[in-house]
């Protein structure tokens, strides 16, 4: 028996709503005065919110060192040096001037250390001890961050040290990158080692051994609650820089996690820099979410099915559907079933799908299944189902 073609709309109006009282979400945000690029986005989907100048190949100085940890990171991955290595400090390395670890010739420190201090307080003595350490010189280093740049896509990666100290006092050379490129290395960063937002939420390297004690350069760590990176970096042409990112975390549904990133690059002052890194993280964290659009054996409702003992079949949603929305977003869903589906059917069977739209556009297709097991009518039933169609009963 021939069952008819069913095609079914669902519209669902979901309005995000803020998950945090404290703060309210707010409209389009402008950050370009006095800056270079700036950009935030979502680490996991790569989704860029707003952006400014984001694309332009930019100086961005001690920036470098996400690079330079990355480096690093996959050597210690690959087997090739260990965290627990004591890497002994080169007169070169100890010459190198900026921002200091106050590295001696001839000193033996950990690589965890050398690592860490370069995210934290910004060696840049240090990120040339890594170097040398990891990869026999600098230079042989520099060639690794360049294939890494290539590896990832990073198209305006350019790399002339390890620490981003411009080539001379003129700075007529320095480390180079779009903000959109810093964006995408440091979404890699966070999502392949996590646990570096352990290392650079700290607020101070001390070792009592070395008497060194020194702030974290991040200074919006004191600024806005819950940011816990990522990496400063200043020189005259460069300004003032900072790539800064927060988590997300829901209680009851850790699948709507998430985490923001601003890119901020070229600061006129140390405010701007501070307060505009906090603009763009409050306008990712409160603008945007991760909402459950379609839950698993979401109830569909019903279609009919002629030769099924019971003829109006529920059906369910087969999978769980999360999707980062921004706030106000409104949904619209389109059920179409197959033409001839028949009895009998087991529970889970295939009849159709659930195409999602946002903003006219589909975005997702789920399949949708029959709740329960469905039994065949009976030859009589069929025979009688028929004639009082066809009698108009």
């Amino acid at each position: 028996m021939r069952i008819r073609k069913t095609t079914k709309q669902i519209v669902i109006w979901l309005i995000v709503l803020l998950q945090m009282t404290t703060m309210t979400a707010f409209g389009n945000i402008d950050v370009s005065e006095n800056i270079r690029t700036a950009l935030v986005g979502d680490m996991d989907t790569l989704e860029i919110f707003y952006e400014y100048n984001a694309e332009e190949s930019v100086e961005i100085a001690s920036v470098t060192k996400i690079m330079t940890y990355l480096v690093a990171r996959e050597a210690i991955e690959a087997g090739r040096v260990n965290f627990d290595d004591l890497v002994t400090v080169s007169t070169y390395a100890a010459s190198i001037q900026g921002s200091s670890f106050n590295l001696r010739t001839g000193e033996e420190i950990p690589l965890r250390v050398l690592m860490n201090s370069i995210m934290i307080v910004s060696g840049n003595d240090a990120a040339v001890a890594i170097a040398e350490h990891v990869s026999g010189s600098e230079e042989a280093f520099l060639a690794e961050m360049h294939q890494k740049a290539e590896e990832l896509g990073l198209v305006t990666a350019h790399f002339i040290n390890p620490s981003g100290m411009p080539s001379d006092t003129q700075e007529s050379d320095q480390n180079k990158m779009s903000a959109k490129d810093l964006f995408y290395l440091s979404a890699y960063l966070l999502k392949r080692y996590p646990d570096i937002a352990e290392v650079t939420i700290q607020r101070e390297v001390t070792l009592p051994e070395r008497n060194f004690t020194r702030e974290a350069t991040n200074p919006l760590l004191d600024k806005m609650p819950g940011v816990d990176g990522l990496k400063t970096g200043y020189t005259h042409k460069a300004g003032l820089c900072l790539v800064s990112t927060v988590p997300y975390r829901d209680d009851q549904d850790s699948l709507k996690d998430r985490r923001v990133i601003a890119v901020l690059m070229g600061a006129h002052s140390h405010e701007d820099r501070i307060n505009k890194s906090k603009t763009l993280l409050e306008y990712g964290l409160y603008n945007y979410f991760i909402e459950k659009v379609i839950s698993e054996n979401e109830s569909l409702g019903t279609i009919k099915v002629g030769n099924a003992l019971e003829v109006d079949v529920p059906v369910v949603a087969s999978e769980d559907y999360y999707k980062l929305v921004r706030t106000g977003t409104t949904f619209r869903t389109e059920m179409k079933f197959d033409e001839d589906i028949k009895a009998p059917m087991d529970k889970g069977t295939v009849i159709g799908n659930l195409n999602i739209y946002l903003n006219n556009e589909k975005v997702h297709t789920i399949a949708v299944v029959t709740e329960v097991k469905i039994e065949r009518a009976g030859f009589f039933t069929r025979i009688f189902r028929f004639l009082a169609n066809l009698l108009g009963i």
